[in-house]
């Protein structure tokens, strides 16, 4: 049976914190998205990449690097968790205590 929708509601960045923590949610102009798990091929593959990436980052102390799920707030209706996200030195102030802003 196909789930049908009763009450379209615009959800904001609040409700977004008070989804479960066991699963992966997205915030997408205020349409809040659950995201299923990766296959294992999307694993190894984003593996090899974040630690490339790491590792030349690192070598040339160009900024941080970080994998998923890490929230980075767009605005009050859009909350994005990508599979990796680099952050350049000058823009390590985007890094909060909870998300990382992506828009200031």
């Amino acid at each position: 049976m196909v789930p049908v929708i009763i009450e379209k509601k615009k959800y904001t960045y609040e409700d977004y914190l008070k989804t479960p923590e066991d699963k992966r949610y997205e915030l997408i102009n205020g349409e809040l998205l659950m995201t299923p798990s990766p296959v294992p091929q999307h694993q190894r593959i984003s593996g090899r990449l974040e630690f490339m990436l790491r590792r030349f980052i690192i070598e040339r102390n160009l900024g941080e690097v970080f994998d998923a799920p890490c929230d980075v707030y767009l605005d009050g209706e859009n909350v994005v968790q990508p599979d990796i996200l680099f952050i350049s030195r000058d823009k390590l102030g985007i890094i909060g205590e909870k998300k990382y802003t992506g828009c200031t």
